[in-house]
């Protein structure tokens, strides 16, 4: 007799019914089988998505370079230098009057990276002299306020914290950056190789703090801009 995979619960009801001492063997294999196939499926994404990376980083201008809030230089060479394609899509960035720039986001292992099209390539985009590649180093992610596309991207491990309002074409899609931009966080933070220490509860206190003044400081910029 032969049963198909696409069938696991008549394979069970069939072994419990004529071998109840092959259930517990056939469960175990089931089990496996199913395994496999996550692996397999989880090496044809890490494929597809070095393959994306390769394509972007083969379309990026080669003079193209972005300083970080950090200070650090950011190239096309570290798109590839020890880096991993977590996800990617079209976005929008909002810039200080208001206007809403094209980009492709990259979502990389410790980077957000955005790049906007110029002349059928690809250059870090431009946005009111902040950076747009952004580490996910003790970053902030928050929705923004009555606007379900839009979240807000703080830095805010440093003297004067920058926040990048950014923009996606659903509310699903919005979450689903918020949610893999965290766990991309999380999983830095988790890494010990990386030395980041973790924050205390003051150090977080201090940050909410710069948050909403920053955040204030922005709305008072826009109100101002109304008059």
């Amino acid at each position: 007799m032969c049963w198909s995979l696409s069938a696991p619960g008549n394979i069970l009801k069939y072994f419990m019914t004529e071998n109840e001492d092959d259930h517990a063997d056939v469960t175990q294999g089931l089990k496996l089988v199913k395994e496999v196939i996550a692996a397999v499926d989880n090496k044809v994404n890490e494929h597809e998505k070095k393959k994306r990376l390769k394509e972007v980083y083969s379309r990026t201008d080669s003079k193209s370079i972005m300083r970080m809030k950090s200070g650090q230089m950011f190239a096309r060479e570290d798109l590839l230098r020890g880096q991993k394609l977590i996800h990617d899509g079209p976005l929008q960035l909002k810039n200080s009057a208001g206007r809403l720039k094209d980009v492709q986001a990259l979502l990389l292992r410790d980077v957000i990276v955005f790049l906007q099209e110029k002349d059928q390539k690809y250059i870090f985009a431009s946005l009111d002299q902040r950076s747009t590649v952004i580490s996910l180093l003790k970053l902030i992610v928050r929705e923004v306020a009555n606007e379900e596309k839009g979240l807000f991207l703080i830095t805010a491990g440093i003297e004067k914290p920058e926040m990048v309002e950014v923009y996606a074409s659903s509310k699903e899609e919005r979450n689903t950056w918020m949610q893999l931009i965290q766990e991309a966080m999380q999983s830095m933070e988790g890494d010990d190789d990386e030395g980041v220490p973790s924050e205390n509860e003051e150090d977080r206190r201090l940050q909410e703090i710069k948050v909403k003044e920053l955040r204030g400081t922005e709305f008072h910029f826009s109100f101002s801009g109304l008059k």
